[in-house]
């Protein structure tokens, strides 16, 4: 879902990559296992329960970890260990702003919307998601064409955008507050930006390209304040 390429070219290589939900996937066909890997379950308890093992998870991390890699090492027997899976849940902006305060990360979104319902996601390795959903579309529908916001941990994520900026069909533009965005000619619906000196890469869809790179430009993604 990142940018981040999962093939030979390595880990800290960065290639465009679509969301997903149903979304147009240029170079890797959602029927493959990495569009699986997902494996999002969505039934009639899990909102409760995902959103109250969601939250839990965050502030034992908040308050237990010192760095990013202390997500991934033993934890003691009062701690909860991070989900095993993908988290999809409902969200209120009020939760969300929750959720963003007790994490140890800005959390990236398009602020609040009327009449949408928030859907969030969040995956084992860090991952979160924030998709916008119209009236009447319920969350876990895989259909996709929806905003979406997604906040991934990249270990410099400024460098990935810059390598990602020498691919054919990339074009870079500057963003607000010094970032740099790349979008690709293969995945016009999808812009992802990084700030000097972070290890965070945000990606924005929209199923309108120009409106996927006036949010970006225009500095409408934002962190959850």
């Amino acid at each position: 879902m990142t940018i981040v390429k999962r093939d030979s070219m390595g880990e800290s290589y960065c290639a465009l990559r679509a969301s997903r939900y149903g979304l147009h996937v240029p170079r890797e066909r959602q029927g493959g296992a990495k569009g699986r890997d997902l494996g999002i379950r969505v039934g009639a308890v899990v909102a409760l329960a995902a959103a109250v093992a969601f939250v839990a998870w965050l502030v034992v991390r908040h308050h237990n970890s010192s760095s990013p890699s202390a997500a991934t090492t033993s934890t003691s027997s009062t701690q909860r260990p991070a989900p095993k899976r993908p988290v999809v849940i409902g969200a209120t902006a009020q939760s969300l702003k929750t959720l963003a305060a007790v994490g140890n990360r800005p959390i990236y979104w398009l602020g609040p919307q009327r009449n949408t319902t928030y859907e969030l996601t969040q995956t084992p390795d860090g991952k979160i998601y924030i998709r916008y959903l119209p009236p009447g579309v319920k969350v876990g529908d895989r259909k996709g064409g929806y905003p979406l916001v997604g906040t991934y941990p990249v270990q410099d994520g400024y460098k990935a955008v810059q390598t990602a900026a020498k691919e054919s069909g990339a074009h870079t533009f500057k963003i607000p507050r010094g970032g740099l965005a790349v979008v690709n000619d293969a995945a016009p619906t999808n812009v992802y930006f990084a700030y000097p000196g972070t290890n965070q890469q945000i990606e924005v869809f929209d199923p309108n390209p120009t409106r996927a790179r006036r949010l970006v430009a225009t500095g409408a993604v934002r962190p959850i304040r």
